[in-house]
Parts: structure tokens; C-alpha cells; sequence
């Protein structure tokens, strides 16, 4: 990815990806004093003090506020010591109705294909124990494993757990309604697949160590699920995910630290770290120019400022909230506006950041509805700006209508969403149309 210089290629830069590799040392932007912690050290520091005693660590932040990237960036700390194993579990499964079973068959599925990707032997032993777990002639059948498929497994590398591993990775992946055998095969037998899963990890993990490494898996977008199937999983399943005796940072759904149920799941965790957003005003509803002036770097490292008017780009960055989602966001629809009215166009003009800002508020119109309106108050209202738990908090922060802050933790209402309550006349003064 380069720079852009021209008005068209901003579409490029601002695609909502997290940076890696050659992207992250051309674009990063350190955002640690605007956001008031360094959470990637913070995180590193976590798993290397207690290198030798397994860490279960819960990751949260908003969509949009750069926790892929932060994540790279804590890998990049640790680089030296740890064999990071990092996977978006989006990739791998369904996540629609994703269960603690999908999950556990998905870990250890990563983890023995990066052993085999660093040629590093499992124990024949342990292969034989999770061949024999999942050679259930009803499960087979159920999956239609080909018998020829069933024999070469037990002369080739990974035996069994490699060919039915294949199986069941499309079998999760698309929402088959086979997933419900493979469900039905794990939970009788839990207790034996987390045993078999622990001297799998046992033994590459002590392969690794003779390397210099400590293993340690990062999985990501765990933040996505839904509420009921987050709540299954992280409340009624936690003992679950604490099992493996490996170090692993979740991603964490931020409703869910919002829940009353929060207490009860951050127990059995050795500790959990909030990425915030970055503020573009501060409690008092005062601009927060530090903030702002991070965002603003942000989008230079990636276009010149030349391509937008400042006042259309200071409007874009205080809209956004300091969601860099919502900025990367109304950047690109603002520049197709500016293009669509004028094919030469050099630049980003107020009229199309303007009409960009009004399709964020219009999708937030659409999911704001009657019931949201007294938490809504109550935030706007509140001295301290710390919001009341309760079902419908869960689903303003989910999308991101209700935003945490960094300093004081403390939260703040969307501008858009602001603007929309004011336009209504549920808060302060009513507004006019942009």
C-alpha cells in the first residue's frame, strides 16, 4: 500500500483492515498518549513476567478503535520469545452460532497445523490418542468420510486428526447441519479432547521451547459474536477456555464488560485489557485536540492533506467520534460523493463530508430504536458519564452508539447518534438538518 496523492486512491488507503507487515511500518501511528496507555506493552509485559505460567487474558475494545493492529503490535514485542500463533476465528468458522465445541476443535486444529508448518514432530502417542477420539464410525458415516480417506489417515502425517480435521474445518466453516454431529461427538466426550488437546500442546510446546520460544495463541474477532452466543461462551463456557495450559489473549466482546455477569467471567481470567478509543473530546464535551490531532496524523500517514479541505476533515474526524471505522468510513464515501459530482475533483470538499456524516447518521437511525432512548438519556444526562448496565447498554455499545473512553473510563454518545436525539428533541436543543 502507498501513500495516496491522488483524490481516487484515498478508496485504497482507507479500506478498514489492520496494518501488518510492510503496511504497519509505512503507516503506524502511535496513539498511546491519546488514548492514555499503552496497551500493547501492557499486554507483553502480562507474558513475559509470568512466562512460565500460563496466561488467559481477555482483549476488548470498540470496533474500529485498532485492536488487530495493537495485537500485531504486542506480537511484535514479544517476537523474540514467544512463537506467536495468531488467528481470526471468522476465518475458520461460522461464527453466527459459533459454540465453545466449534472453538476448541478450531485451537487445537491451529495449533497442530503451525506445528507442521515449523516441522516440528508431534508425539506419535498423542496422535494416536486424538486419532482414537475421533475414529466414531457413526461420526464418519454422518460426514461422509470416503472409507479410502479413512485408511490413508493412518499412513500419512497427522494421521486421522488430519483428514477429519479437514472434514470438520468445511463442516464449521459453512453452517452445515452436519456441525450438529461433530457437536454431538464432543460433548459427551469433553473431558478426554481437552486432555488429548493438552498433551498436544504439551509436547509442541516443549518442541518449541528447545527453539527459544514460547508458545502463545492470539485469537481474534471473538468481539464480533453476537450477544447470546458471546454470553454462552464466555459466561456459561469460561472454565472451558481457561483449560488449555497455554498462554491465549481472547478477544472480548466490550458489551460483555458492561454486563452484570462481568465479575463472574474476569474471575477465572488472569487479567483483561481495554483498548479505548481514541477521544476527540473530552468528558466535559470540550474538543480534545491531542485526539484530534492523532486521528489527523493517521490519515496523513496515508494521504496528503492536500486532498482534503481541513475544515472537511476536522468536520469528518469530530463526527466520527474517534472511531477510526467511522472515519476511514465517511473518507471513503465522502471521496466517491466528491467524484461522482465532479470526475476532476482534486479534493474532498465540506458538501461531501457532509453527505458521508449524513449516511453514518442515517445508519444509526435505523437501528436506534424507542427502548434505546432511556439509556440514551441517562448517559447524556449523567455527571460522571458512566452508563447503567443493562440489556439495551449491551446493544448500544455493541454497534458502537455508545463509545468508552480513555482517562477517567468513562463513556460518550456517538455524535451521530447525539445529533439525532437533538434533531428528535429527547436531549439539550434541538438541531436543524445538515
Amino acid at each position: 500500500m502507498e501513500k495516496a496523492t491522488e483524490l481516487r486512491n484515498v478508496l485504497r488507503v482507507t479500506k478498514a483492515q489492520p496494518l501488518k507487515g510492510k503496511d504497519f511500518d509505512n503507516f503506524f501511528v502511535e496513539t498511546d498518549e491519546a488514548r492514555g496507555v499503552n496497551s500493547a506493552l501492557r499486554l507483553s509485559d502480562i507474558f513475559q513476567i509470568n512466562i512460565d505460567d500460563p496466561q488467559k487474558v481477555l482483549f476488548m475494545g470498540h470496533r474500529g478503535s485498532g485492536k488487530s493492529t495493537e495485537l500485531y503490535r504486542f506480537g511484535k514485542y514479544i517476537e523474540d520469545e514467544f512463537k506467536v500463533v495468531n488467528f481470526s476465528v471468522k476465518d475458520e468458522i461460522d461464527i453466527v452460532d459459533l459454540e465453545y465445541t466449534d472453538l476448541i476443535f478450531v485451537i487445537l486444529r491451529k495449533l497442530f497445523e503451525e506445528a507442521e508448518k515449523d516441522k516440528i514432530p508431534v508425539n506419535e502417542y498423542v496422535l494416536d490418542n486424538l486419532d482414537h477420539y475421533w475414529h466414531d464410525k457413526k461420526l464418519i458415516d454422518e460426514l461422509k468420510i470416503e472409507k479410502a480417506k479413512i485408511e490413508t489417515g493412518g499412513k500419512i502425517k497427522g494421521g486421522l486428526f488430519n483428514v477429519i480435521g479437514f472434514y470438520i474445518s468445511g463442516v464449521l466453516s459453512t453452517g452445515s447441519e452436519s456441525k450438529v454431529a461433530v457437536r454431538r461427538h464432543i460433548k459427551p466426550r469433553l473431558s478426554q479432547l481437552l486432555a488429548g488437546g493438552n498433551d498436544l500442546i504439551a509436547d509442541i510446546s516443549r518442541k518449541y521451547k528447545k527453539k527459544g520460544k514460547t508458545l502463545i495463541l492470539v485469537i481474534e474477532d471473538l468481539d464480533k459474536l453476537e450477544i447470546p452466543v458471546a454470553k454462552k461462551l464466555f459466561l456459561d463456557h469460561k472454565n472451558i477456555l481457561t483449560s488449555f495450559n497455554l498462554h491465549i489473549v481472547y478477544t472480548f466482546p466490550i458489551f460483555l464488560h458492561y454486563s452484570g455477569d462481568f465479575d463472574e467471567i474476569g474471575s477465572v481470567f488472569d487479567h483483561y485489557e481495554l483498548l479505548s478509543m481514541i477521544k476527540v473530546k473530552d468528558i466535559n464535551d470540550k474538543s480534545y485536540k491531542k485526539g484530534v490531532n492523532i486521528i489527523r496524523d493517521i490519515v496523513e500517514k496515508r494521504a496528503e492533506l492536500s486532498l482534503f479541505e481541513p475544515e472537511a476533515l476536522e468536520y469528518v474526524i469530530e463526527k466520527s467520534g474517534g472511531s477510526l471505522r467511522h472515519v476511514f468510513e465517511m473518507l471513503q464515501n465522502a471521496v466517491l460523493d466528491a467524484r461522482t459530482r465532479d470526475r476532476s475533483a482534486e479534493k474532498m470538499d465540506q458538501s461531501s463530508a457532509e453527505m458521508a456524516y449524513k449516511r453514518l447518521r442515517n445508519y444509526f437511525e435505523r437501528i436506534i430504536w424507542a427502548e434505546h432512548m432511556i439509556p440514551l438519556k441517562a448517559l447524556y444526562e449523567s455527571i460522571d458519564k458512566k452508563p447503567v448496565p443493562d440489556s439495551k447498554l449491551n446493544e448500544l455499545l455493541k454497534c458502537m452508539a455508545v463509545i468508552e473512553y480513555n482517562g477517567e473510563r468513562w463513556c460518550g454518545i456517538h455524535p451521530a447518534v447525539e445529533d439525532i436525539l437533538k434533531k428528535k428533541g429527547e436531549i439539550g436543543n434541538t438541531i436543524k438538518e445538515c
